[in-house]
């Protein structure tokens, strides 16, 4: 009986920050389907489920609620309800009475990690980033990085990030190539060392914080004075999660790619005749409020045509890959991507463009899988295609 009611409390501690606020939550359903106003759902996930209460926001709000009041016994099945969800945003971005779901649903996997309820999968991840600095595992035969001039020192730190560095190579290479072009005194983090974001959006804020010490000194290394990054889960962490954290304060200057070529590339493009859709991250946009540098660096692109997809913005779908999705359900994140791929065609895009590395890689997939004639690129893939080489002064 002791050990229960330790659990109990030790479940309720990170919970208790949000107590008001769970018992705020009206259960309007909003959160749910809408079907007007040019939304159809909000949970991006739900639709992909056997659509029980518990598997969108108002369900998980009282399952969160019932982990707060030790009413309910923690199981593969809660776990599951747990971990389905995102952290996308949508629903608190349509919640009428401005509840802070994400916020809940972090505190919620932070209780359930800190009393010992963590999936397989998850203590895999964390082991492989302990282990060899990745969620993605044991490194690959070859240098995962692309050429570069390696510099120990620089103005400028390019940070690739675990995705693009494993999955998504031909990003950091672009981004490269674009310096390159630009003629900056850069270097690349060329060193497989995560930010820590896999262990936060799970709820292990231990193992975050570990791995984000590490990874901080590794940079302070390199002494620049600015860190450029095209992911945005990296870019939240340094420029939020960080400085939230005692022990993790620095003083870098952070920029996401779209804020950094804003003011460098003007004048400096070639024609691109295409149709383009921009797909807002979730966390780029809802979370950060990033949505106007991507589309001014496109707009800046002579002959292109930027459209907008029936969800943008603040109301932006999710790709179905964030908040540890993409590992622990991968069904219900390849059939929520394929929602997204299906409104870029729908306004007849050529190429679908995204500054996320989880969504562009879900993207590629989708496209090549489904052998679309829609193109996949990241913003720095498209830029660089079209960007002039420095010329001599």
């Amino acid at each position: 009986m002791e050990n229960k009611d330790a659990e109990r409390r030790q479940r309720a501690a990170s919970l208790r920050r949000y107590e008001r606020e769970i018992y705020q939550c009206t259960r309007c359903g909003f959160c749910r389907v809408w079907g007007w106003k040019g939304v159809g759902y909000v949970c991006p996930t739900y639709p992909h489920t056997p659509a029980w209460e518990t598997e969108y926001a108002r369900g998980r709000v009282r399952l969160a609620r019932a982990t707060l009041e030790g009413e309910i016994a923690i199981t593969d099945d809660l776990l599951r309800h747990a971990y389905e969800c995102t952290l996308c945003g949508n629903c608190a971005e349509h919640c009428p009475v401005d509840l802070p779901l994400t916020d809940i649903f972090h505190a919620w996997r932070e209780a359930l990690a800190e009393a010992g309820h963590i999936p397989e999968t998850h203590r895999l991840i964390a082991g492989y980033i302990e282990q060899y600095g990745t969620p993605y595992g044991p490194p690959p035969d070859a240098d995962p990085f692309p050429p570069h001039t390696h510099k120990e020192t620089a103005e400028i730190l390019f940070y690739p990030g675990c995705t693009n560095v494993r999955m998504a190579p031909e990003e950091v290479e672009a981004i490269v190539s674009i310096f390159d072009k630009l003629g900056l005194d850069y270097t690349l983090f060329d060193v497989e060392s995560c930010c820590g974001i896999p262990l936060y959006e799970v709820g292990q804020m231990e193992g975050f914080r570990a791995v984000a010490a590490k990874t901080l000194e590794l940079m302070r290394r390199r002494r620049a004075r600015v860190i450029v990054t095209s992911c945005p889960s990296c870019y939240q962490a340094f420029k939020v999660l960080y400085q939230a954290e005692e022990g993790l304060h620095h003083d870098f200057e952070v920029q996401h790619i779209s804020e950094f070529l804003l003011p460098r590339i003007k004048d400096r493009l070639n024609a691109l005749p295409a149709r383009v859709t921009w797909h807002d991250p979730c966390v780029l946009g809802r979370h950060l409020g990033l949505y106007e540098p991507p589309r001014d660096v496109l707009r800046q692109v002579p002959a292109l045509e930027l459209v907008e997809m029936a969800s943008h913005h603040e109301a932006s779908q999710c790709c179905g890959a964030g908040g540890g999705v993409f590992f622990t359900a991968q069904e219900v994140a390849a059939a929520t991507v394929e929602d997204r791929v299906k409104q870029a065609e729908e306004v007849g895009a050529q190429t679908l463009v995204t500054s996320c590395p989880n969504c562009y890689v879900r993207f590629r997939q989708n496209v090549r899988k489904s052998r679309r004639r829609l193109r996949a690129a990241s913003l720095a893939m498209l830029i660089n295609d079209v960007l002039e080489e420095e010329t001599a002064k």
